[in-house]
This record gives C-alpha cells, sequence and structure tokens, in this order.
C-alpha cells in the first residue's frame, strides 16, 4: 500500500469553504495531513468540508472569518497552531473577486479585495513564519492566478491583488529558504467550481469565449488544483522553492 505523502504533517488551509480550497483540505486530509479549515461566511458549506474531511487518522476542524479585516488572519493561524499542536504548511487559498469598469472601482471594492487576497495573505504568513523559522521547517503555498500575469477588461484589482501574492512567494523564498522554509505558488486557470459552473451554464456563450483562450479546450477541475497542490508542498518535493507555477492548459503560453 502507497504511503500517504502527507501523514502525519499539521496544514492550515484558508478558502477552505468551497472550490479550490476545500478540494485541497480534503486531499491533504485523504494523503493523511491533520488539517485547520478556515472558511468565511458560509457556516454550513465550511462544516459540510470538515465532516468531509475528517478520518480516522487525523484531526480535523475549522471556524469562519470575515478577513475584509485582514488582521483576522492573525487569530485564524493561532487558532489552527492551538488545535493541530504546530504547523507544517500553511496554504492561502482564501480570496475575492471584484469585476468593473477601472473607473468604477468603490472604495470598499478597493479595500476589501487588498484586505482579503493581500493583507491577510501577508499576517498569515508572517504568524506561521514565526513559528516555522524556529523550528527550521515548513512549506508555504499561495493561490494567486495567471490574471496576476496578464492584463484583461474589468479585472485590474483582482489581478493587482494577486501580483502581490506572486511577489510575497518570491521575496519569502529568499529570506526564509535558508531557514529550511520553501514557498511556491500556483496560478490556476479557470477552475471550475460549482459557482463557477453555475455561472457557464448560465451563459454558455460566455464558456465558449473563455474556452477559445485555453489550447488544452477544457476547463479544469479543483481537484486537479488539489493534486498540483499535494505534490507541491510534500517532501518529495523540498527543492522548489520561489516558483510561480501556472496549471491554466496553455492560456499564458499563448
Amino acid at each position: 500500500m502507497k504511503e500517504k505523502i502527507l501523514e502525519g504533517k499539521l496544514a492550515i488551509i484558508s478558502g477552505a469553504s468551497s472550490g479550490i480550497g476545500a478540494a485541497i483540505a480534503k486531499r491533504f486530509s485523504d494523503e493523511g495531513a491533520s488539517v485547520w479549515l478556515a472558511g468565511g461566511s458560509n457556516k454550513e458549506s465550511l462544516m459540510k468540508v470538515i465532516t468531509e474531511s475528517k478520518k480516522p487518522i487525523n484531526k480535523c476542524g475549522g471556524d469562519n472569518y470575515d478577513l475584509t479585516d485582514g488582521k483576522r488572519a492573525i487569530q485564524m493561524i493561532e487558532d489552527g497552531l492551538n488545535f493541530l499542536g504546530g504547523i507544517d504548511i500553511l496554504v492561502n487559498c482564501a480570496a475575492m473577486r471584484c469585476k468593473s469598469s477601472f473607473t468604477e472601482f468603490t472604495n470598499q471594492n478597493i479595500d476589501d479585495l487588498f484586505e482579503v487576497n493581500a493583507k491577510s495573505v501577508f499576517y498569515a504568513t508572517r504568524e506561521a513564519a514565526r513559528t516555522m523559522v524556529p523550528q527550521g521547517s515548513g512549506k508555504i503555498l499561495m493561490i494567486g492566478s495567471i490574471d496576476g500575469e496578464r492584463g484583461i477588461v474589468k479585472n485590474a484589482l483582482y489581478s493587482t491583488t494577486k501580483v502581490a501574492m506572486h511577489s510575497l512567494t518570491r521575496a519569502l523564498a529568499v529570506e526564509l529558504g535558508p531557514h529550511g522554509i520553501r514557498t511556491n505558488c500556483i496560478m490556476p486557470g479557470t477552475t471550475e467550481s460549482e459557482r463557477v459552473k453555475g455561472i457557464h451554464e448560465a451563459d454558455p456563450e460566455f464558456a465558449e469565449r473563455k474556452l477559445i483562450l485555453i489550447p488544452a479546450k477544457r476547463f479544469a477541475t479543483p481537484e486537479e488544483m488539489a493534486s498540483l497542490s499535494t505534490f507541491i508542498v510534500s517532501d518529495e518535493n523540498d527543492f522548489m522553492n520561489g516558483s510561480c507555477i501556472a496549471s491554466d492548459g496553455g492560456t499564458l503560453a499563448m
């Protein structure tokens, strides 16, 4: 029987109540990790993921955090450390989107996206690193976006906040790498979570326009992103550090 590649690991995962974050939570648990799962406003959805992630051999818990105040990520990490008894892996997956013409973004839009997509990530990672540095080990995974590497109409705000994650990945690889900590980022292309799938089914022409930009001619699944995430944070992948990897069916190659 194949050994579970995350057996005994302790992981905190934000954005875990749906989509890619939920898929990562379930996969990490399947691979033997104990997990603390942070959700947003949907308590029912988070509890469902926690229930599905519980295994006889690991611990699984979580809570909801309103990261529109980025400092709440500090409590998120503290709660996770208390529940797990430590941390080996941090996955920053929580995110907000807001599409609008550049001149129409409200002050609240700007504040909310920077709080959730950038500031909460910085706070969470700082707190995790305060434990990882003394222990001399740890894996930090950012869930960025290919939209942080290209210009898209009505997407300037989201794209800008994702660039912050990509840049933080590289900065931490250099600063924390000598302490045994590896920081990497995956940049997903369009991934069909339940929410995105619903949008595509409601507007097939919109979905088709997006497919034209994907050489693989299909959308990703959350489970594919979870598989990639699992390998990146595994001990088998200890030499990768500071990489921002696109998993986008070839979109950025066009």
